[in-house]
């Protein structure tokens, strides 16, 4: 018995209690790991990514930049009208620290800029303007002038366009005219917005508790209207339902995997208590794991959080293997710790291979700067080392402890895998069929690697969301925040330090978007400077010369329509100038700093409902409006959603190739120094090439987009996928070339139970409502078939079908595999 196995069964106990103390402690870090979940896309670029230092300085410098949208439906609009009112009186009264502010009517703001409306138009308008009114007085003077009427002289009539002026100027506050006396609403009233603005380093959570409790001390179905119904949405909205969500899949897919889990190694083994140190084991394995990521990263963001399902899945592999090899020499009346021992011995350095690929397949993904890609490779890589290290540990441990109390004697007969044995008869019956078939999907593949082009990757994040958002929550009733403001609310921002840069960004801004044209990503470009009128001394002297042209007597004899147009130009406001500090605190709330400067901020509105689905013009776009800015004002942050979008596509178009270029490479490297010989090592990359081949060759042949997460199945793909190569023709070489039929009887049931933990641990996330994590399940699903297909069917029908040639040329010839007790051995 090697010196290892005898400490193992000698220290059970001991070493079992040592486990579990630190099994307690992984526990308690996993739960406080998972406590700490950031689902913001921004937490998946890297930390030195444009977008993400942009978005910090514009969080450090303003307010607010996001908010819950309330809305309110009733059909009673005076009753919601007055609900909306005393809402926002006792949201106004929370500390400034939980709401940043609340919008819900602009009649005021609309007012003080209908009271100025002549101050706006553009001076040359106005010169028209006034130059008409003193042409059309001398005109009526020179028409009502007998003289003229008896001298028979022809004067022209002066003419203006005063539709075409009003139109020019109508779009000023066309947006803000529809709402019924300025409050955020449809119409007809029967729909309604209150807009609830978070503090930019504020709670969401806080901010969504202490709506919820001002509703509910209202009470609006009593104190105003039955029929009133509430519903949010909103970037604040989002990001709670996106974090339920995901705790919610994360729950179920967890809960889900260890059920069918577990529920397989009883049916397959038939050992209840063997079965039961394999999920103990495994347990511990992953306690420690992110017990361990607690302190590795500290937190987790949306592609790492359903990292629970997928450790379970992959690191199940090695007990699989172990336990199996095991309960086989059990059954050749070997006793505990002989068994032990060969299991041990046997198994070892085959898992050690696997557990090294998958890990490596992980940490390739940890050499990148994609948070996305780093945190899900380093909690991946740790995973499989410490399953690995739990299940030559904790597992001879337990089994050592229940073999004490009760011999683990296995049933006599080895169980029958029903999968193992068609999959073998299908294999013997139609090598040829099955050769071919795997040829004609290999060249397909082949030829599908044309069709690739930056297009297949995803950029409309919002078809990664939460279905439930999208069908009854956040997502959904946005539509109705945007039938009542029918613009963006959350506006991309240019932030630079200087008041008279963003007047020139703003201007090449315009510049831009005009030259653009009317598929522009720029709807809309404000300042602060927007709101103040231009030329204003010389338009309040025009203004005077107009008011002085027309005295009281003569605007008594004017038609309504006129009379209405010159009381909007001559009025006591048109007189006085306005300066910044006269606006409406409304508007200069939106352009105002934490340390008090304003005017500094750009907002640069794209079109409402915008979805760029070419990521190459969305990338060019960002970096044109970040080139502008630079221009300007080097370093000038450009933030929003698009940005980040843009640097997401990047980073995955950067780092995403990287990633696979390794993890392939050190899963083939690893192969080939571990078994060396390459009769040995082909036949696995072989099946791995296949595997991985068929894949890509499925995905684009679909035009299955690429996201920020399944694009992760590619290369743990390579590491897991190794796995059933090995566990097959690692036992083909041992036998020696023997029927590659019974190495498929003998390790098939072994193999199709390892792909079939793995595969519950990715289609756990096929009933997720993330349908980020869906696209995973699919695609990682997906690589499991293909690379499971490659090693069970294509290569032993290839095999068979060399192996009848041959016989056929040379009747006397006979397969040869040279063993070598060096190299790792037969895996069952």
């Amino acid at each position: 018995m090697h010196r290892t196995t005898r400490l193992l069964t000698r220290l059970a106990v001991p070493i079992f209690l040592a486990a579990s103390v630190f099994s307690v402690g992984g526990f308690y870090y996993s739960a406080k790991l998972y406590k700490n979940l950031r689902t913001d896309l921004e937490e998946l670029l890297p930390t030195s990514a444009r977008s993400v230092l942009d978005l910090n300085e514009v969080r450090s410098r303003l307010e607010s930049i996001d908010n819950l949208s309330v809305l309110v439906f009733s059909d009673d609009a005076a009753n919601s009208r007055r609900f909306v009112e005393d809402l926002a009186a006792k949201l106004n009264a929370e500390p400034k620290d939980v709401i940043a502010s609340v919008e819900y009517n602009i009649a005021k703001e609309l007012d003080f800029f209908k009271a100025r409306r002549a101050l706006y138009i553009d001076l040359p308008d106005l010169k028209r303007i006034r130059d008409y009114v003193r042409n059309r007085l001398e005109y009526e003077k020179i028409i009502r002038n007998p003289l003229t009427i008896f001298a028979g002289v022809n004067v022209d009539e002066p003419s203006l366009d005063f539709h075409a002026i009003e139109k020019k100027y109508a779009g000023q506050t066309s947006n803000y005219d529809k709402f019924p006396d300025g409050y955020y609403a449809t119409p007809d009233e029967k729909k309604r917005v209150l807009l609830v603005y978070k503090p930019s380093n504020g709670s969401g959570d806080k901010l969504k508790k202490a709506v919820v409790k001002a509703i509910a001390e209202l009470d609006p179905k009593k104190n105003y209207a039955k029929d009133l119904e509430i519903e949010y949405a909103g970037g604040v909205q989002n990001t709670i339902e996106e974090q339920a969500a995901l705790v919610e899949d994360l729950e179920l897919s967890t809960v889900l995997v260890a059920i069918l889990v577990a529920a397989a190694m009883v049916v397959f083994y038939r050992a209840v208590r063997a079965s039961t140190a394999l999920l103990i084991a495994l347990f511990y394995g992953t306690f420690w794991t992110f017990g361990a990521a607690y302190f590795a990263v500290g937190y987790l963001n949306a592609n790492s959080a359903f990292l629970g399902s997928i450790v379970l899945g992959n690191g199940i592999n090695f007990p699989i293997i172990l336990l199996a090899r095991y309960l086989e020499e059990r059954r050749n009346h070997l006793d505990h710790e002989t068994a032990l021992d060969v299991s041990i011995t046997h198994t070892a350095s085959a898992t050690w291979t696997a557990a090294l690929a998958a890990g490596l397949s992980y940490g390739s993904l940890a050499l990148t700067g994609f948070r996305g890609f780093k945190q899900f490779g380093i909690i991946g890589l740790i995973g499989m080392v410490l399953c690995w290290i739990s299940t030559f540990t904790v597992m001879p441990a337990l089994l050592t402890i229940f073999d004490r109390f009760r011999t683990l004697e296995p049933k006599r007969a080895k169980p029958k895998s029903w999968v193992a044995g068609s999959i073998a008869h299908l294999v013997s019956k139609f090598p040829g069929t099955i050769a071919w078939i795997s040829v004609a999907l290999t060249l397909f593949s082949g030829a599908m690697l044309f069709r690739y082009n930056s297009s297949i990757i995803e950029t409309d994040l919002s078809k990664l969301r939460n279905k439930y958002s999208i069908e009854h929550g956040s997502g959904y009733y946005s539509k109705y925040v945007d039938e009542i403001f029918g613009r963006y609310l959350s506006p991309m921002v240019a932030l630079p330090h200087d008041r008279a840069h963003a007047a020139i960004l703003a201007e090449k801004y315009k510049a831009k978007m005009k030259a653009d044209g009317p598929t522009s990503l720029i709807h809309n470009v404000s300042i602060l400077d927007d709101f103040v009128p231009k030329d204003q001394p010389e338009k309040i002297k025009i203004l005077r010369e107009i008011s002085r042209l027309l005295p009281p007597s003569i605007r008594a004899q004017l038609d309504p329509k006129e009379a209405k147009l010159v009381s909007d130009f001559i009025r006591p406001e048109t007189f006085k100038p306005i300066a910044v500090t006269d606006l409406p605190a409304l508007v200069l709330g939106k352009f105002t700093e934490k340390d008090g400067s304003i005017g500094k901020l750009v907002l640069i509105e794209p079109p409402l409902n915008t979805v760029t689905n070419d990521g190459d013009n969305l990338i060019s776009f960002v970096h044109s409006l970040r080139e502008i800015a630079d221009s300007v004002a080097p370093g000038t942050p450009v933030a929003g959603s698009l940005p980040i979008s843009s640097d997401m596509i990047e980073s995955i178009n950067r780092d995403g190739p990287r990633a696979t270029l390794f993890a392939f490479s050190a899963v083939v490297l690893l192969v080939i120094v571990l078994f060396r010989r390459p009769r040995v090592f082909a036949p696995v990359l072989l099946a791995l090439f296949l595997g991985v081949l068929w894949l890509v060759g499925a995905v684009l042949a679909y035009w299955f987009k690429i996201n920020f997460l399944n694009f992760i199945a590619l290369p743990i793909t390579f590491g897991i996928g190794v796995d059933y190569g090995v566990n097959v023709f690692s036992r083909y070489r041992e036998e020696r070339g023997a029927d590659i039929l019974k190495v498929i009887r003998d390790t098939g049931g072994a193999v199709v139970l390892c792909s079939f933990t793995t595969t519950v641990g990715y289609g756990s996330l096929l009933i997720a409502s993330n349908q980020a994590f869906v696209s995973f399940g699919l695609l990682a699903v997906l690589g499991e078939m293909t690379c499971v297909a490659a090693a069970m069917f294509a290569l032993p029908a290839i095999l068979i079908v060399m192996k009848n040639r041959k016989e056929r040329k040379n009747p006397a010839w006979k397969p040869e595999l040279s063993p070598d007790s060096r190299r790792p051995e037969n895996t069952l």
